[in-house]
């Protein structure tokens, strides 16, 4: 006990004092170690509060951007789509006005080449022209329902001189049963012969007689 009393005797107030600054440096070391671990720590968690705040902006405007093309997109398609169905129905009235031009001028030559009077040409056409449709570029004869047949334009042409043979040239001559014209503005269609008003379809006849129209005998 007396070996201890005197050990701690042995202290000086410089030795205390020394152990005492000792002490506060190595807190203030611990401490400054502290504080730069933790502004690591706040620097390391504004960083990543920041890259997340930009990441979310990123993905916001590529969002945005995603969103704004794909309308862009969708009105353009629709755009497209109304400008391709204009052209379409353009292309249809064109390809209808050149088939119906088409079927009108191979019927007004028809007609042409069966009779030199203009009113009965016009009637001739009419007549032809319903016969005549276009298939594949192509022009096709039908029957009187709009079926397609295998007739030429050369078969048309002995048809209608058979059903309408008062509107042709040359079936008025002398014998052989022809229309007779009587003059005035109906030209040849005021007399046809017995046979030929019989070779006329039921209404052909009924126009025929309605129109004033007469049958002689043969």
């Amino acid at each position: 006990m007396d070996k201890e009393e005197n050990r701690e005797s042995t202290f000086t107030k410089a030795d205390i004092d020394a152990a005492i600054q000792k002490a506060m440096a190595e807190r203030d070391e611990q401490e400054k170690g502290l504080k730069k671990k933790v502004d690591e720590l706040l620097a390391e968690k504004k960083q990543v509060q920041e890259e997340k705040l930009a990441a979310e902006e990123r993905a916001k405007k590529e969002a945005e951007e995603k969103a704004k093309a794909s309308n862009d997109y969708k009105q353009l398609f629709e755009s497209q789509q109304q400008e391709a169905a204009r052209l379409k129905s353009q292309l249809d009235e064109l390809n209808g006005n050149i088939k119906q031009q088409k079927v009108f001028s191979t019927a007004a030559k028809i007609a042409a080449g069966l009779t030199k009077d203009t009113a009965r040409a016009k009637l001739l056409e009419q007549q032809i022209s319903q016969r005549l449709t276009l298939v594949d570029e192509e022009l096709r004869v039908t029957d009187d329902s709009g079926n397609l047949t295998v007739s030429t334009l050369e078969d048309l042409t002995t048809t209608i001189k058979t059903n309408f043979p008062f509107l042709v040239d040359g079936s008025q001559a002398n014998g052989g049963g022809a229309a007779r014209s009587s003059g005035g503005a109906d030209g040849g269609r005021k007399e046809i012969s017995r046979s030929d008003f019989d070779g006329m379809r039921q209404g052909d006849r009924a126009k025929y007689i309605k129109d004033g129209g007469k049958v002689i005998d043969d």
